[in-house]
């Protein structure tokens, strides 16, 4: 009877056991990181802003209600945190012993099957060391997760500016390289779907005239204790092990950083002229984009091109506002506004409206992938071409350039894929295009039509020109315009004030960032990186 009470129990126990390792198996978080991307500017100070983008899903378990991020030592400062609803996060630090942290706690907890992102930047001292006698280094690990798979990892360092590819090392061969807005250098690697616990290094060596401050390595015995004294101490007497102690030491995980690329990918529902913007166009050339904006909509006239443009604005558009047909937009009201009485431009406000479109496209840009952005419209402006080309008729093919000049124009190679588009075929004008009657009248050699331009009369229709004819005058008006935009060009781009560029500070110069987004391969020079810094792994919970 004993026994039989015994093997109950025992029954009893085993069963509660296997009920009781399932619940906690059921109550294990799963999740992965769908990208991790890291942005890190250096500054001049020998500082670096480190911005760092971060999505998770979770799989299955307890909800997630904060995410730790590694940092590469002691010395950083917390900057702003946001997530993709536009909720400005809390933070912490939760750096303990030589585990440094930052906790970001989510504005509401993740369930299973939800996915969250989040930025974080922070600014961190103590980074740039000498490296030889005439560079300096940095090394980092960006955060590795000792559960969880990363799919997508990004890396983007850029460089003081200055510094270009030629003086550059790197530690592991690059991806690629690229132009940050600002000039500078940012160099770029990725790797994808990292393992559980998977680590990788990424470390730039530059010369040191490029930085105001850095650190050097402590020399000697002290550096010999300060940097092996724990591994000593604990294997003391095992003389042997040193050597290995040493290469591990020196080997040691590096920081986390995480970079940002823009995490609403592509912006679109820009403008041409807007477009013209992130196309590096040049501001003259800008203001030409708008000119034939206003030209399109038949707003304003050019009186005379020599020495430079006069022109009258169209009655209208007297008021400034445009007409329930044909609305102006911001950059066209500010260039109406900065026509002068005689019909010339007034350098300074010029300037101002060439500032306030680049600042509002900025803010336009906020949040999305700067290079995808580019691609994107550069796309535009390929498909625009191909509409051309593609037309059955000159007719329908003059109409559609018509329809899609402003983007035509935006290409470096318009007067080439001008002629390529109309070598075979003439090109038919319509008398309601000022912007072409324009360049017709002022540029051309012979001019064999006069518009009526306060009047058009649809019922005369305007000589055909040839394509290659065409494609030269058109090429000419817009140089030429161009380059006579106002009489005081110098006047003009000294008014221009540059975009702000961030200042060494110990709080993160930077609220946001760019895309890092890979380009074309190239091939790099490798560097002996040699400055060590400690790294930590991220977490949920």
């Amino acid at each position: 009877m004993v026994k039989r009470h015994l093997l109950i129990l025992l029954l009893t126990i085993g069963f509660l056991s296997i009920v009781f390792l399932n619940c906690v198996s059921a109550q294990e978080r799963q999740y992965h990181v769908n990208q991790e991307w890291v942005k890190i500017w250096i500054m001049e100070d020998g500082t670096i802003d480190l911005f760092y983008n971060i999505s998770i899903t979770l799989d299955s378990g307890p909800n997630i209600t904060w995410v730790s991020v590694g940092q590469p030592n002691r010395d950083f400062t917390i900057g702003n945190a946001t997530d993709q609803n536009g909720h400005l996060l809390t933070t912490s630090d939760a750096s303990s012993g030589t585990d440094y942290k930052v906790q970001v706690n989510l504005a509401s907890p993740v369930a299973a099957g939800q996915t969250v992102w989040f930025t974080v930047i922070t600014n961190v001292a103590h980074m740039i060391y000498e490296d030889n006698q005439t560079n300096v280094g940095m090394e980092f690990k960006p955060t590795w997760w000792e559960t969880a798979r990363v799919y997508d990892l990004r890396v983007l360092i850029v460089l003081p500016l200055g510094v270009n590819s030629s003086m550059v090392g790197t530690s592991v061969n690059w991806n690629s390289t690229l132009l940050e807005p600002d000039g500078r250098l940012a160099v770029f690697w990725q790797r994808q779907d990292l393992a559980p616990n998977q680590q990788y290094s990424f470390g730039v060596s530059f010369p040191k005239e490029y930085v105001q401050r850095y650190d050097t390595k402590p020399s000697g015995i002290v550096a010999f204790f300060q940097q092996y004294g724990i591994a000593l101490f604990i294997l003391g007497v095992f003389f042997c092990g040193i050597g290995t102690v040493i290469y591990v030491a020196r080997k040691k995980p590096y920081l986390i950083p995480k970079i940002s690329m823009e995490t609403l990918g592509i912006r679109r529902g820009l403008t041409a002229v807007e477009a013209s913007y992130i196309l590096d166009m040049k501001p003259t050339k800008i203001v030409t984009e708008i000119l034939y904006s206003l030209l399109q909509k038949r707003a304003i006239w050019v009186e005379s091109t020599s020495p430079s443009i006069k022109l009258k604005i169209m009655q209208p558009f007297q008021d400034g506002t445009g007409t329930p047909e044909k609305p102006l937009r911001y950059y066209e009201i500010d260039l109406l506004k900065a026509i002068k009485e005689d019909g010339t431009l007034d350098e300074e406000k010029l300037a101002e409206m060439v500032m306030f479109l680049r600042d509002t496209v900025e803010q336009k840009l906020n949040g999305y992938c700067r290079r995808d952005t580019i691609d994107y419209y550069r796309k535009i402006v390929a498909k625009a071409w191909d509409q051309v080309e593609q037309a059955g008729t000159p007719e329908l093919a003059s109409k559609t350039y018509d329809e899609q000049l402003l983007w035509l124009l935006l290409d470096p190679n318009h007067q080439m894929r001008t002629q390529t588009a109309f070598r075979d075929r003439a090109f038919e004008p319509s008398p309601f295009w000022l912007w072409y009657w324009y360049g017709y009248h002022h540029y051309h050699p012979n001019p064999t039509y006069k518009p009526n331009v306060e009047t058009p009369n649809q019922s005369v229709k305007p000589p055909t020109i040839p394509g290659t004819d065409f494609a030269n005058n058109i090429a000419t008006a817009v140089e030429k315009t161009s380059s006579n935009i106002v009489a005081n060009l110098e006047k003009f781009a000294n008014a221009i004030i540059p975009m702000p560029s961030a200042k060494a500070s110990h709080e993160p110069a930077r609220h946001g960032a760019t895309c890092v987004c890979a380009c074309h391969a190239c091939a790099c020079a490798c560097a002996c990186v040699s400055c060590a810094c400690a790294c930590a792994s991220g977490g949920v919970g």
